[in-house]
This record gives C-alpha cells, sequence and structure tokens, in this order.
C-alpha cells in the first residue's frame, strides 16, 4: 500500500513520542478502510502480539472507520535466537478470552516465525478461518513463510505490506529500501538512497515501537545504527545519543553481534555474545504458559 501517513512513517527515523503514535494511527486507518468492505458481517478479532502490536491501534482504527468494537486476544513471544532469515519464537503468555475466527494481527514482518508461533498458539483454542495481516514494514521471506503455513492450515490470508516487500538482511533485523531483494517503487529507493548516503539503513531500526513506547532506548539504538553505518552527524538520524551502557540495548545485541563498534566503556560485540550465551538451552527453557479460561 502507498500512502503519505506511511511515507512518513517510513521515511522519518526521528519521528518519536506523539507524532509517531499518530503516524501509526493513519497508516492502521489506510489499511483498514482498504479491507473494510470485507471485514463486515465477520467474526472479527484482533491478535495483539505483544509488545509491538499495540503501537498499530487497530482496535481504535476499526471503531472509526468500520464503526464496531474490535474484540482483543493478547500473546506475547519472544525471540530467542535470530540467525539471519530466521528466528526461534517461543510463547511465554496468552489471554485468548475474545475468540474470533477472522483474526486482525498488526506486526512488523521480518522472519514471520514470530506470527506463525502466535497463529499456532491461537489454533489450540479457537479455530481461524480468515487472516489479516497489517504490517508497516514486512519482508518478502516472512511474507512467505506465513502464507505457508495459512495454506497448510486452511486459512485464507490477505497481507498488507507499508511501501514495499523488504529483502530482510543478515542480521535477520534490517528491513532497507536498498536492499537488493526488495520489491518497491524506484523512487523510494532514490529517496532511500539519498536519505543514508547510499547505505542499507533499515528504515524501521531495530525495536519499532520504541519510539513512542521506551523513545531513550530508541535514541541509544540509533546511535549504535550510525556508529555501524558511519552515520554519526547525520540528519537522517539526527535523535541519536549515546548510551552510558548497553544493558537496555541487550535484546537487540544479536543485531550488532560480531561488529567492532564501541560504545563508551562497553564492547558491543561482547555484549552481544553474552546475551547470546546467556540464553537457555532448549532443554531447560520454561515450559510455555498459557493464562485462558480454556486451558486446563
Amino acid at each position: 500500500m502507498h500512502n503519505q501517513h506511511l511515507e512518513t512513517l517510513l521515511f522519518d527515523r526521528n519521528l518519536m513520542d506523539l507524532p509517531f503514535r499518530r503516524a501509526c494511527l493513519a497508516s492502521s486507518r489506510e489499511f483498514v478502510r482498504h479491507i473494510r468492505d470485507e471485514l463486515d458481517g465477520a467474526d472479527l478479532t484482533e491478535l495483539i502480539i505483544l509488545s509491538k502490536g499495540l503501537v498499530y491501534q487497530l482496535a481504535e482504527a476499526v471503531a472509526l472507520d468500520v464503526g464496531r468494537n474490535l474484540p482483543a486476544n493478547l500473546v506475547c513471544t519472544s525471540r530467542v535466537a535470530v540467525a539471519s532469515a530466521d528466528a526461534t519464537v517461543e510463547v511465554s503468555y496468552a489471554r485468548f478470552d475474545a475468540g474470533g475466527s477472522t483474526l486482525l494481527i498488526g506486526d512488523t514482518v521480518a522472519s514471520g516465525a514470530t506470527i506463525v508461533a502466535a497463529l499456532q498458539e491461537y489454533r489450540r483454542f479457537h479455530l481461524v478461518r480468515r487472516l489479516y495481516v497489517l504490517s508497516y514494514a514486512g519482508a518478502l521471506h516472512g511474507a512467505a513463510r506465513i502464507a505457508d503455513y495459512c495454506a497448510g492450515s486452511g486459512i485464507e490470508c490477505t497481507m498488507l505490506f507499508g511501501l514495499a516487500a523488504f529483502g530482510l538482511a543478515e542480521n535477520g533485523f534490517d528491513l532497507s529500501f536498498l536492499h537488493p531483494a526488495t520489491v518497491t517503487r524506484d523512487a523510494y529507493r532514490e529517496r532511500a538512497r539519498r536519505q543514508f548516503a547510499g547505505k542499507p539503513v533499515s528504515t524501521v531500526g531495530w525495536d519499532f515501537g520504541s519510539q513512542a513506547m521506551a523513545p531513550e532506548k530508541y535514541r541509544q539504538l540509533c546511535w549504535v545504527e550510525a556508529g555501524l553505518w558511519d552515520l554519526h552527524g547525520s540528519p537522517a538520524l539526527a535523535v541519536a545519543r549515546a548510551p552510558e551502557t548497553m544493558d537496555a540495548l541487550a535484546h537487540e545485541a544479536p543485531a550488532y553481534a560480531g561488529t567492532t563498534f564501541q560504545a563508551p566503556g562497553n564492547d558491543v560485540a561482547r555484549s552481544a555474545d553474552t546475551a547470546i550465551s546467556a540464553l537457555p538451552s532448549s532443554g531447560n527453557r520454561t515450559p510455555v504458559g498459557v493464562d485462558d479460561p480454556g486451558v486446563r
């Protein structure tokens, strides 16, 4: 999909706080308007993937543009390992009180593993006939993974992506208009080339949504990115702020693991290796817990 709101969202890495939240809602409303006629009479519900799904504000978009309440189910997932175009995802919490056979999911799609894991858990308790994935930024690889899962599960699937179907970088995080596999308009590629001095900087950074949910962390992540791409001082990442330590960025450590980038008083590569080695092995992870009335 192409519109001014999505362009604002994906071409301004300095967008934060309320302006970011408002751009997200405006973009979600465009998505919802596009499928509004298909939602009439549907057994409609949202599957909110915490935390990224919160910034999509789909319930508000549906209320404003469809005129109906959107019931919500909650699921919390964690990426316990990220390797290039794949990721290992675990479900740690779920609440599926609302049910519903037509699902709306708002999420940034990289490998597609998070949405597939959430669907697998949801289908343990409820039938899914139709799925709509609304993604401000989605990768081709992730789209194929979700489509394959739905095809094998008898689920009719529609995915709406903003401005492009992105190629996924080797770090499993970056979604750039300049990736050779990205499918988009030439005008967008040229705009990104000018914006980032020809470097394939991610249009959404490493923790999309943090612009409003954890703005200080977002500033620090931008500083790391600017260092890796030699863009310190660039107006494209003007909100960047150096962290005192890398502790708050441990979750995104795989995005910059193996680099020689140095942060004040902290070695990024060492921090990343420590975070990864601290993950429990598959044999001693805590079992998935689902907080749902249907679970015994």
